[in-house]
């Protein structure tokens, strides 16, 4: 039994494809320098944003690490199945995505149920 790789993209995969990747980019850059940010102690809102969560600064440096981490698996999949043009792993990559945005979307407005106000 052979598995067939459709081999065809449709417009919609390159649209999302291009509309994604490089907003999967900005995001990538913005949480990995509230990383740095976080973990160096630098000072200013993004050293210091884990206080007003309550959190330890590690829990909220590496739960911002995880964010930008799991975007570059996605961007690097979505540029494979681009170049390879295999319409059903784009598909299934294109679902994750949607998948972890709203998972993502998720945990922010979790997040800001735990925001506490320092002024």
């Amino acid at each position: 039994m052979e598995i067939k790789i459709h081999k065809t993209l449709k417009p919609y995969h390159w649209m999302l494809s291009i509309i994604t990747i490089p907003i999967f980019g900005l995001f990538t850059a913005f949480y990995g320098w509230i990383f740095y940010a976080t973990i160096s102690g630098q000072n200013g809102i993004w050293g210091n944003m884990y206080s007003y969560y309550d959190l330890t600064k590690e829990q909220y440096g590496f739960s911002r690490l995880i964010i930008p981490l799991i975007l570059i698996g996605l961007m690097i999949f979505q540029l494979k199945y681009l170049i390879e043009k295999n319409a059903n792993q784009m598909n299934k990559t294109l679902l994750v995505s949607l998948i972890f945005i709203v998972l993502w979307i998720i945990g922010e407005f979790y997040l800001q149920t735990k925001f506490i106000g320092k002024g």
